[in-house]
This record gives C-alpha cells, sequence and structure tokens, in this order.
C-alpha cells in the first residue's frame, strides 16, 4: 500500500506534499494510488503521520484525488485522529515519525491485502509492498528461511529469505531510531472451538455475515471484477455480490483434463443464473514459465505460479477499466476439522502433500535438511484471518497492484472466520454450511455432493516433462547447490522421476525449488 525510502537524519526537516508524493529533505514516501485506497495527512509540532488504508463505504473522508491533510490542534486531537487510524477496520499501513530523537514507527493493519517489507541499513529504512524492489543491491539468502521454505514448510513470519528484510505482518509494527531498530509482532488471537449443536440453523448468520463483509467498501459502479474459478469459494463470493449489485465481470482460467466440462458447464451456470458477465482464458494459451534466465525485471519472494494466465486476466480487467478484483481467496480456511473430529491420517494432511514434502527434503543436503526439520521459532502469532490467506496476499498482492487491480478478499473477513471457526460440526463439515447457501441461490446441479472440483494439478507436471531436456541444460549452474542447501544429483534424480511420471507431488517439490532457484541467482552467491 506505500512505498518509501527515508532517512533518518531527513526528518529533521519539515515534510511537504509534492505531486503524489510526502517529501521530507531527500527522503519520501509515496501512496499507491487507486481508486479503492485514501491516504492521510495528519502534522502536529514536531511529528506528524501518514496512513494509506482501504476506503470503506460512506467513509466521511473519502476524496477523490486529493491527499487530506489535518492540522491538528493539540495533543488530544491528534491523539484521537490516531486512535482512528489505528481500529480502522479495513486495511491499512501507517508510518509516524518524530522529529525529537529522529524517530520512525511503521505500523501496519488487521488484513495484510498488500502487505509492506521493510529493510533498515545505515539508517536508511526502505520500505515497498514489492518484495523485488529489495533486488536494488546484492543480498544475502536466510539460509534457515530458504530450507524450510525448500522442504514445503512455509510460514507467515517477519523473516524472509534476504537476510535484513522484514515483512510487516498484519498488526505488527517496526520501530526505527538512530543505531536501533526493533520489530514487534502483535499479541496471538485466542483459539475457540466449535459451538455445541443445538439445533439452530446456521445459513441466516452465514449469510447476514457474508452480506456484510462484502459491503465493507465502496461500490464503484462498472469497476468489480470477480475472480470466478468454477469452485464452490468464488461461487459464494459471486453470489453474495450479485445479491446487491449488477454489472460484474466475471474471470477464470480454463483448464484442460477431465475437470475442463464441469469446470466450463458450472461457470455457465453460475454466469446465467446470476447475470455475470464472464470471460475466461485458455490455460494452454498462457502456459507457467519454466525460465531460470535473468528476467525483465526482478523476483519478489513469492509467486503466483500460474502468473501468465493470471496476468492475461487482470490485464483484460484493466483494459475494461475494471480496477476492483473480488477472490474467494480464505474459502479454505473457513470450515476447520478439529482434532477430536479427525483421524491421526488426517491429521497429518492428504497423502499427495506428504508425497510432495518427502521428493522436497530428498533434495536437501544434511544441514539444509536439519534445519527445515527444526521448529521455526520465527513465525508469527495467530491472527484474526487465516495464515493461508496471508501467505496468498503475500504471494499474488504485488502482481495485482502492478496491474491495476485491488484485491478483495471477502471469505478472509475475520468477522466471517469467527463465526464459521466456532459453527456446530454438522454445519462445517464437507461446508454445509456453504453448500446450503449456494443451493438456495443457485439451485441443487451446480455442486451437488461429490462435484468434480477444478486443480492445477495436471498442469505443470506435462509441462516439465516436455522441458525435462532445457531444465536440466539451465541446471548445469545451480545457485541453491553453491549455497549448500540441495544436492546436484537429487535435483537431476526429481526432474528425471517428472520426466517419466509426471508425478504431481513431485512437480510440486519440484516447482518450490524453481522459484527459490531464481531468487538466489538474483541475489548472488558466494
Amino acid at each position: 500500500m506505500i512505498k518509501a525510502d527515508v532517512a533518518l537524519a531527513d526528518l529533521s526537516f519539515e515534510p511537504e506534499w509534492h505531486d503524489d508524493r510526502l517529501t521530507i529533505g531527500s527522503s519520501r514516501v509515496v501512496p499507491y494510488a487507486h481508486p479503492m485506497v485514501e491516504t492521510l495527512w495528519v502534522r502536529a509540532p514536531g511529528r506528524w503521520f501518514i496512513v494509506v488504508r482501504e476506503r470503506l463505504a460512506d467513509s466521511p473522508r473519502c476524496t477523490d484525488g486529493h491527499v487530506p491533510v489535518i492540522d491538528a490542534q493539540d495533543e488530544a486531537a491528534y491523539h484521537s485522529i490516531h486512535q482512528e487510524c489505528l481500529l480502522w477496520p479495513l486495511d491499512y499501513v501507517l508510518i509516524e515519525a518524530a522529529q525529537a530523537g529522529r524517530r520512525l514507527r511503521i505500523r501496519a493493519g488487521m488484513l495484510g491485502s498488500a502487505p509492506v517489507y521493510c529493510r533498515v541499513v545505515d539508517e536508511q529504512v526502505k520500505l515497498s509492498w514489492d518484495s523485488a524492489d529489495f533486488a536494488d543491491r546484492p543480498a544475502m539468502i536466510d539460509m534457515e528461511v530458504a530450507s524450510h521454505q525448500l522442504a514445503l514448510r512455509s510460514t507467515y513470519a517477519a523473516r524472509q529469505l534476504y537476510t535484513g528484510v522484514v515483512l510487516l505482518t498484519e498488526r505488527a509494527s517496526l520501530h526505527v531510531e538512530p543505531g536501533r531498530a526493533r520489530y514487534r509482532y502483535p499479541e496471538p488471537m485466542e483459539e475457540g472451538g466449535p459451538a455445541t449443536d443445538d439445533g439452530a440453523d446456521m445459513l441466516p448468520r452465514f449469510s447476514e455475515a457474508l452480506q456484510r463483509a462484502v459491503s465493507l467498501r465502496p461500490w464503484l459502479e462498472g469497476s468489480v471484477s470477480l475472480e470466478l474459478s468454477g469452485g464452490m469459494d468464488s461461487a459464494t463470493v459471486a453470489v453474495a455480490l450479485a445479491s446487491l449489485h449488477n454489472d460484474i465481470d466475471s474471470k477464470g482460467i480454463l483448464l484442460d483434463g477431465e475437470v475442463r466440462a464441469p469446470q466450463m458447464r458450472r461457470r455457465q451456470l453460475m454466469a446465467e443464473r446470476l447475470g455475470l458477465a464472464d470471460h475466461a482464458i485458455d490455460i494452454t494459451a498462457f502456459p507457467p514459465s519454466l525460465e531460470l534466465s535473468a528476467p525483465g525485471e526482478p523476483y519478489g519472494f513469492c509467486r503466483e505460479f500460474y502468473l501468465e494466465a493470471c496476468s492475461a486476466l487482470w490485464a483484460s480487467a484493466r483494459d475494461k477499466g475494471r480496477h476492483t478484483l473480488f477472490t474467494g481467496v480464505g474459502g479454505d480456511e473457513l470450515f476447520p476439522a478439529y482434532l477430536d473430529e479427525i483421524s491421526v491420517a488426517a491429521a497429518k494432511g492428504p497423502m499427495w502433500a506428504r508425497d510432495a514434502r518427502s521428493y522436497a527434503e530428498d533434495l536437501l543436503t544434511p544441514r539444509a535438511l536439519a534445519a527445515a526439520r527444526s521448529q521455526p521459532l520465527f513465525d508469527a502469532p495467530a491472527s484474526p484471518v487465516p495464515v493461508t490467506s496471508l501467505l496468498a496476499n503475500a504471494c499474488r498482492a504485488p502482481d495485482l497492484l502492478k496491474h491495476g487491480q485491488w484485491p478483495v478478499h471477502p471469505l478472509s473477513d475475520p468477522r466471517l472466520a469467527y463465526l464459521c471457526h466456532r459453527l456446530p460440526r454438522s454445519s462445517r463439515e464437507g461446508r454445509e454450511v456453504m453448500r446450503r447457501y449456494l443451493e438456495s441461490h443457485l439451485g441443487g446441479d451446480v455442486f451437488p455432493k461429490g462435484y468434480l472440483k477444478e486443480t492445477f494439478a495436471d498442469v505443470l507436471p506435462p509441462l516439465m516433462a516436455r522441458h525435462a531436456d532445457r531444465l536440466t541444460a539451465q541446471l548445469k549452474e545451480c545457485a541453491l547447490a553453491d549455497l549448500g542447501l540441495v544436492d546436484r544429483s537429487a535435483v537431476a534424480a526429481l526432474l528425471a522421476t517428472i520426466a517419466t511420471s509426471q508425478s504431481h507431488p513431485a512437480t510440486s517439490a519440484f516447482a518450490s525449488f524453481l522459484w527459490l532457484e531464481r531468487c538466489a541467482r538474483q541475489a548472488g552467491t558466494p
């Protein structure tokens, strides 16, 4: 939501607003400009703060193309506005500065929609919503973080792949002053359990919470697109939006194989029954890139595997004047199964995921494997937003913002998640309350029980198998092997396995390796 380069020495100067940015001496703070985002700058003698936040429906300060500047008359007024910003119900990033002591504090909101990365070097603070911006100088790879990622053990944490770069996790803060920088995690959220099933109908409560989640932001006619995969999560968001508004552009990626025909049928039925203007592209027209050579622009720390196809969709939305993208991100975590409700085998996760981790661990050197199997001591505390949603935001937000798309994830709404996590088992199991919601609005023929779900599992395996020779040639030089993280012969063996078997678990492990290899090459090796 914001980019900044601030020298602490410049905080002695008075800030000024020029064009699209706040300047303090030679330093600058640049808010992300978007119709769904607003910027507020508040000044007081010797101190100031700037906040970039999602617009709230009926917000009194929603103005187009103008940054409100407020001169607080006294300490009480300053504190009141500051507290209002900290309690903002949607996402935000807030930077506050004090001239005395040249102190800076950066805070993050609760949703993590477009998280900010930070680096402090020689009393120079760099902030950006795009982690690729930190490839502006040689970097050291954090060996422990890289080991966990290679082993498919992703964590949501301040600590990132490049040493010295931190992610401002939701509700976290970074305090910087001359000679010192401190990162502060938020207090963990209390974990609750399911309610007793008293026979009450949970569908009205679910519907009400969902409608609230999709209505929090202002609605700008002709500006909204909907990511419609053909699954239940995005369909739920589609139903909620269509019940309130017209002129919704739905977009999605058509997959190959046996899932294609039922996916197309579900999309057609939803478009007809909800009045959506639907547009889909074929995954075969935009296959994922397997190129390891230097890209046209730097890589960030994480990225959507199917960015080529997604970029085509986002570009088509932008070309139509659509700048706000609603998605189904968060649906996977809405209906958890608690430990006393599942078997030991199910608690360990699906078999393909366990196989993928096994393939991934086989790549690692003994040192990296020991690091990957250690319990991470750096992950962020439990948050109101599901961790998978926060990780998805970190992965996708930079590319969405580059395409002028502001992401909205109603199923990640903390109040909706709180409700759904505490539903009785009968409403959570099999996403029963969501299934009933869809059935009541779409009919029972769109998502019958046991329907064939869409999946990207068959995209990368045949692609990697076809290009195994080219990948082998590119991997004659391997930065991760030079760093002592992976074994060259194990990499070659895994690629051979994919070439002969087109195994989905093997491909998942190799895809994660490829992305880390790109980042390691970009950072440089010893």
